[in-house]
């Protein structure tokens, strides 16, 4: 517990009264939840033991996962409050500024953004020779993200932001023009702790995403690329900012009202809506004349893949996407051709490409975990995208899906982004 930086004051040592830290806001809600977590866990023995085990399992499961999330909402929150006071701090220190004092006797930092109450003694008169917070004094305050790698602009290449709603005005076209390098975006997604299907799995896989897209982001840096634009959660936005000084993300509001949420057991920045989002911001992005590079966090590149996406081979292609191949279920077998591939001089789009033609609606295996498009409004691959995000609308509108194998429960796996797009290509 000592080693964590978010619960110092409960850590063993003598530490002075006078500057003891009263309790932020986030801490408060903290201490709240793990209360509430603490009744209704114990309440649950009490009901639960005398039954023999008779109650839904899943259902407990359920109450369990979404007590946790609230749990890790708030300390979340607490993080990014004390990530904040310390980066302030820091930045006074190196601008030659005192941090304010903390004490019980008087108007505290915390206290002064945490509290509408005035102070309840009148701040002392600084002593001669002392530095004071004057606007000239606070002009040296240095951003500490200062330096860092996709914390400031350099040169041609994209500028940072600061973040925003995609739903807000102007903030799409702010945070495209930003980001875009020669009219190129890469587009990524990451969710906070809302990834059901891994937490099923193992609730230590949880953050994994996160770790994902921070090896993601060295991969590209270290290729040169730094033009991706992070669509994410308000509150995991604010922890890249905070803990990894990257600003790069945004969020969005978009269908968080929709009426069908709830009735599919989603949240507001769950990944299966995320990855809609996402779809239409890509659609959006096609019509202000982007090209868009659109990938999974958990990917690696070995080299750039814009010298193949630009080269003759591939260049006449509005949309390039990667297949399902080498699966542990099939044998680790390559893909190919289920009949005669094509002769070279049958390939109208590129002349010396052999192709093994077209496959039937909903068996083309994409993987759109890689899809490069560059089509524009009124092209195939703008249309697909298109189509993608409105069916998963269309699919979202109706009753949710409930598999026999799941007695009653709701699938929400069926409104996965893949199978959308396979069934809009041929």
């Amino acid at each position: 517990v000592c080693a964590r930086q978010f619960v110092p004051r409960y850590c063993r040592g003598p530490s002075p009264p006078a500057s003891r830290m009263p309790l932020l806001e986030a801490e408060k809600r903290v201490l709240a939840c793990l209360l509430c977590f603490c009744a209704v866990i114990f309440g649950g023995w009490l009901v639960l033991s005398p039954l023999g085990g008779v109650a839904d399992t899943h259902q407990l499961e359920t109450m369990f996962l979404e007590l946790e999330e609230e749990l890790e909402e708030a300390q979340s929150d607490l993080r990014e409050a004390r990530a904040e006071a310390s980066s302030l701090r820091e930045a006074l220190r190196r601008a030659g500024v005192p941090s304010p004092a903390l004490s019980a006797n008087s108007s505290s930092f915390y206290g002064a953004r945490h509290s509408s109450q005035p102070a309840s003694q009148p701040h002392a008169q600084p002593k001669a020779g002392t530095a004071v917070s004057t606007p000239a004094a606070l002009e040296k305050i240095r951003d500490p993200c200062a330096g860092r790698p996709g914390a400031t602009a350099r040169g041609s290449g994209p500028r940072p932001i600061p973040g925003g709603d995609l739903e807000a005005s102007g903030v799409l076209e702010a945070a495209f023009a930003a980001r875009a390098v020669e009219g190129e975006l890469i587009f990524l997604s990451v969710g906070d702790t809302r990834d059901h299907r891994r937490v099923a799995k193992d609730p230590a896989l949880k953050d994994i995403s996160t770790d994902f897209l921070l090896h993601l982001l060295a991969n590209l840096r270290a290729l040169g690329r730094e033009n991706w634009l992070i669509l994410s959660t308000r509150r995991l936005c604010g922890r890249l900012q905070a803990e990894h000084c990257e600003r790069s993300c945004v969020w969005s509001t978009l269908w968080d009202d929709h009426p069908g949420l709830e009735p599919w057991r989603l949240k507001p920045g769950d990944m299966f809506l995320m990855w809609a989002q996402q779809w239409r911001y890509v659609a959006r992005a096609l019509e202000l004349g982007y090209r868009v590079f659109r990938a999974d966090t958990d990917v690696y590149f070995a080299e750039d893949p814009y010298p193949l996406l630009r080269s003759p081979l591939l260049r006449p292609f509005e949309m390039v996407v990667q297949h399902d191949f080498a699966s542990m279920l099939d044998n680790n077998r390559r893909p190919a051709c289920s009949a005669p591939p094509r002769r070279p001089a049958d390939s109208a789009v590129a002349p010396g490409l052999q192709t093994c033609g077209t496959r039937p609606r909903h068996l083309a295996l994409l993987n759109i975990g890689l899809l490069y498009v560059r089509s524009s409004p009124g092209g195939g691959a703008y249309a697909a995208i298109n189509e993608t995000w409105a069916a998963f609308l269309s699919k979202l509108s109706g009753p949710p899906y409930k598999p026999k194998h799941l007695n009653g429960r709701v699938e929400s796996q069926a409104l996965i982004d893949q199978p959308f797009m396979r069934k809009d290509i041929i």
